[in-house]
């Protein structure tokens, strides 16, 4: 997941060193636009709403406080960070009760704007964390309202019609599977709620680029399920092919022969359910009592939120170790619920790429139910299972190692700024914000060598050089290379040299 973030600034070469520091999280952060105006910076957001807005308090036409009253008025969430100088700080305050996120005053550091920035990011993600959880519980509300408008059950029927015009064109289509015992599978009873799970999956993902943001699937019972369609945004060259091509991969699949019956558009609650009767009675099917236990839909989110958890522990083997105890629970299963478990664990890990890293290889994977189904024993399940765990612990030790990457680059290119001054672990670890616990681990995991040992050897290097090409004294070299005392400058130095500082000028003029 990115977050997208615009830059308001007047100033230009201020705006430029936003611009440079929003470059160095690029996993973290896309810029969406930069504006040197309020004026221009709220139309321009309108095109695409932000989340997050660094924006100057004193601009032209429209200032920062201004703008930030705008954003709220038009109900976005875009979180809010101003800049603002010294003089102007009591003025900026006014606009907390806007809801902004931080102040940033003029003169700042680049460790003041990627702090606010990693921040803002972490707050992102667990707002989207939680988000999605409560996605997940209103479709779910949503669904059954709508399943009970169509079945002829009590329903709020205001929240209904409003559902239902979100779509220009609403389509009622009931999908059937006659069977789920086609004699050439040889199925049982208990790969019944696993073929639903499958079902659902399979369609939804040929659904979501048919009719993208525009369609609702949810099961009536264990063998139909409704389908609303907004026929206003389907792809043109979809129709009246995409029944047949549905079909066709659920039978390739599964081997499950997949029955459409068009009801028509519906705007009203009775509109659904007239609908339903006329499928009804055009088969002579009762269905007053069908309500057999689907897959638990609760059950992928949950399972997708413990994922997360591990993700984001600072223990960065959790992540390995849980999936791979799951792995094993799932292998002492009877075969069936341990499909079931596979599979749920599947679909959070595919969910979870294709929304927070969606740069990964592995957002093209899908479920490959025909290898699934012929998965016979739990440890056949668990090794077709452990394919998608090892490339996705894959994948996230690729981005991890880039990430550390970056930092110890970073810190390298800190510490061959800084060395002359103050510079130790706390201050390099801070500037990469990391905890200098982890982060010493991480420089010597990379490079070999400890991090106060890397500064000591460099500025050891830059005495060298100083030595044999200056007339500076001894305790002069010391202090332009960091060393606060000379004495110590001279135990360094003969410690990472061999010899003392005097010896080794002395052998640079008398090789």
């Amino acid at each position: 997941m990115k977050g997208k973030l615009f830059i308001a600034e007047d100033q230009p070469n201020f705006r430029k060193g936003l611009l440079k520091l929003a470059g160095k999280r690029p996993a973290d952060w896309v810029v969406t636009g930069e504006a040197t105006n309020g004026r221009d910076a709220l139309f321009m957001m309108e095109q695409s709403v932000p989340d997050l807005l660094l924006t100057d308090i004193r601009m032209p036409h429209i200032d920062g406080l201004q703008l930030t009253e705008e954003i709220r008025s038009r109900g976005w969430l875009t979180k809010i960070v101003i800049v603002t100088g010294f003089k102007d700080f009591s003025y900026a305050q006014s606009a907390v009760k806007f809801g902004v996120q931080d102040f940033i005053t003029k003169p700042c550091v680049e460790t003041d704007i990627l702090s606010v920035l990693d921040r803002i990011y972490v707050q992102l993600i667990q707002e989207s964390q939680t988000q999605l959880s409560v996605e997940g519980w209103r479709s779910q509300h949503e669904d059954s309202e709508l399943r009970s408008a169509i079945m002829g059950l009590p329903c709020n029927g205001e929240e209904v019609e409003a559902l239902l015009k979100r779509m220009k064109q609403c389509e009622l289509h009931i999908l059937r599977i006659p069977t789920f015992f086609p004699t050439e599978k040889h199925y049982s009873d208990q790969d019944v709620p696993l073929l639903q799970f499958a079902f659902a999956n399979i369609a939804g993902e040929h659904l979501i680029r048919w009719f993208p943001g525009s369609f609702r699937l949810f099961p009536l019972n264990a063998s139909e399920w409704a389908l609303l369609v907004d026929r206003s945004s389907s792809r043109s060259d979809m129709f009246p092919s995409w029944q047949q091509i549905l079909a066709d991969s659920v039978h390739h699949y599964l081997g499950l022969t997949l029955e459409f019956s068009e009801q028509g558009l519906c705007a009203t609650t009775k509109e659904l359910y007239q609908g339903y009767r006329r499928y009804c009675n055009e088969g002579r099917r009762d269905h007053s009592s069908a309500s057999e236990s689907l897959l638990n839909q609760t059950a992928l989110y949950e399972k997708e939120r413990e994922i997360i958890t591990w993700l984001m522990s600072e223990d960065n083997s959790r992540l390995g170790q849980e999936l791979q105890e799951q792995a094993v629970r799932i292998s002492r299963l009877p075969p069936q619920a341990a499909k079931i478990e596979a599979l749920l664990l599947v679909a959070a890990i595919l969910r979870l790429v294709q929304v927070q890293f969606p740069e990964w290889q592995m957002t093209v994977r899908s479920i490959e139910w025909d290898v699934v189904y012929q998965c016979v024993t739990s440890e056949d399940i668990t090794a077709w299972l452990q394919g998608y765990i090892d490339e996705f612990l894959q994948s996230h030790n690729t981005w991890l190692a880039s990430k550390n990457d970056n930092s110890v680059k970073q810190a390298i290119r800190f510490i061959e700024e800084a060395y002359m001054g103050v510079c130790g672990l706390a201050e390099v670890a801070a500037h990469v914000h990391l905890n200098p616990s982890y982060f010493s681990k991480l420089f010597k995991k990379e490079t070999g060598e400890g991090v106060i040992g890397y500064i000591q050897k460099l500025r050891v290097q830059k005495a060298k050089l100083l030595l044999k090409s200056t007339d500076m004294k001894i305790f002069e070299i010391a202090e332009a290379t960091g060393f606060n005392d000379s004495n110590y400058f001279t135990h360094m130095f003969n410690r990472i040299a061999g010899v003392s500082p005097k010896e080794y000028r002395k052998q640079m003029v008398d090789p």
